[in-house]
């Protein structure tokens, strides 16, 4: 009668563990295949099937039989194989400029089109070797830096007059063309002019009445004198008025002082 009780007993036990191993199994199933799903949900894919051909998955999808080919690295369309799965719908664009290449593209070609440096076009996209770049390829293209203006030394120039003439400093004509001794400066060198510096906007119009001082110019006044007088900058004084302010200063015109 024991050993009887104790073979019910073994069996209850071995159903039940059977049933939970099969249990978690069942529910271990679905977590795997939902991961992969979203995995997969990025770019739709197709499963060859005996017979079918590169040109019908195209048709059958909507695109192009040389875009299946490129996503897909395909050298030869007419080789698939049965059971293959391909990606059949078009990566997520990057953001920015984009730009599809075509027969016959160079990366210099492409540099020059949209004016910016062939180095530069190469490594934003990860190219180490020009000869690499395929048909069919989308490349990013980034921004085009201000193409700046060139000028050739001739003999006499200086910094500081070169700088007058194209409206920078000597020192930001220096330091963006690595000079730290103005002398050596050579009659046929080629420098670069420096972007200028963006000013700020004038402060808009100051009214009498609100607390802002107002002179009242006499003959024999000008930007610097009046400036002196009130100890500022000629250039803060004439920003301070705008474009309002006449060249030469005119005996009884209203000037607005900026606090020092």
């Amino acid at each position: 009668m024991a050993k009887r009780m104790a073979r019910l007993i073994s069996g209850v036990v071995g159903i039940g563990i059977s049933i939970s191993i099969a249990s978690l199994g069942v529910g271990l199933t679905p977590v795997a295949a939902s991961t992969t799903a979203q995995a997969e949900t990025a770019r739709k894919t197709h499963t060859v099937q005996p017979g079918e051909t590169l040109s019908g998955i195209a048709g059958k999808y909507g695109v192009k039989v040389s875009d299946l080919a490129t996503w897909n690295q395909i050298a030869d369309p007419a080789k698939i194989r049965a059971g293959a799965k391909l990606v059949v719908s078009p990566p997520a664009k990057p953001a920015g400029k984009t730009y599809t290449v075509a027969p016959g593209d160079t990366f210099s070609g492409i540099a020059k089109k949209f004016g910016v440096d062939v180095g530069e076009l190469m490594a934003y996209n990860g190219y180490e070797d020009p000869t690499k770049l395929l048909a069919g390829s989308e490349i990013k293209i980034p921004k085009a830096k201000p193409k700046l203006k060139k000028y050739q030394v001739v003999a006499g120039d200086t910094f500081v007059n070169i700088g007058k003439r194209f409206g920078v400093t000597a020192d930001q004509l220096m330091a963006h063309n690595g000079y730290e001794d103005p002398t050596k400066l050579l009659a046929g060198t080629t420098i670069e002019i420096p972007a200028k510096a963006v000013k700020p906007k004038p402060k808009p119009k100051p009214q009498p009445g609100t607390g802002e001082t107002v002179y009242t110019t006499v003959a024999g006044d000008t930007y610097a004198s009046v400036a002196k007088k009130f100890r500022i900058t000629e250039e803060e004084l004439r920003i301070f008025n705008g474009s309002r302010s006449p060249d030469k200063l005119p005996p009884g015109y209203k000037l607005y002082i900026p606090p020092s």
